[in-house]
């Protein structure tokens, strides 16, 4: 039994010559790591905010296309609607109808506009948040849109002015031109 004791005092000193090295060293760094914990947690915090600002980047970025798909949807179904029946685009009461329900189809909030013109895009009905547009231009009304009036569809969403505003817009021309669906909303409200 005792050289047993003896062995197992001889592995003790081998364990306490292989660690005091390491040990020592972790004492003497241990006023450097003290000092340098309030770094430390300034960083973790700061990787944190800069986490976040990019999570909701990119949320705002998801929101700003989904309000756009809307508008390009609406637009291009209220147009589809029109040139299925013609007779929707001269019936004041059935287009206004039609408006209505794309409207509440496309769940759009009130600062969403919806419009109907006529070959020469003017505006024949509109949705009623904005009835002072209804027999005005829309060309006339919207600022740095011409890629829309002369595309339609292949202009997609874009950016432009309505009284010194900046709203998306989605623009479909109907069958041969003869008329054309907008939408429209401002980009505060997105």
């Amino acid at each position: 039994f005792e050289r047993r004791e003896a062995g197992s005092d001889g592995l003790a000193g081998n364990a306490r010559l292989i660690a005091e090295p390491a040990y020592r060293r972790l004492l003497a760094a241990e006023p450097l790591l003290r000092r340098s914990i309030p770094a430390l947690i300034i960083i973790f915090l700061l990787v944190i905010a800069v986490l976040r600002f990019l999570s909701l980047m990119h949320e705002r970025d998801d929101v700003e296309r989904d309000a756009k798909a809307i508008l390009s949807l609406a637009a291009g179904q209220l147009a589809s609607s029109i040139s299925v029946d013609a007779s929707i685009a001269t019936t004041p009461g059935a287009t206004q109808d039609l408006l209505e329900g794309i409207s509440r189809q496309g769940a759009m909030g009130r600062s969403h506009v919806l419009a109907v013109t006529d070959g020469a895009f003017k505006i024949v009905a509109v949705t009623p948040q904005s009835t002072g547009w209804e027999g005005r231009s829309l060309d006339a009304i919207a600022q740095g849109g011409q890629p829309l009036f002369m595309f339609g569809d292949r202009a997609g969403v874009m950016e432009i002015s309505i009284g010194g505003q900046d709203w998306y817009a989605a623009l479909s021309l109907a069958n041969g031109r003869n008329g054309a669906a907008a939408a429209l909303v401002p980009q505060d409200a997105v």
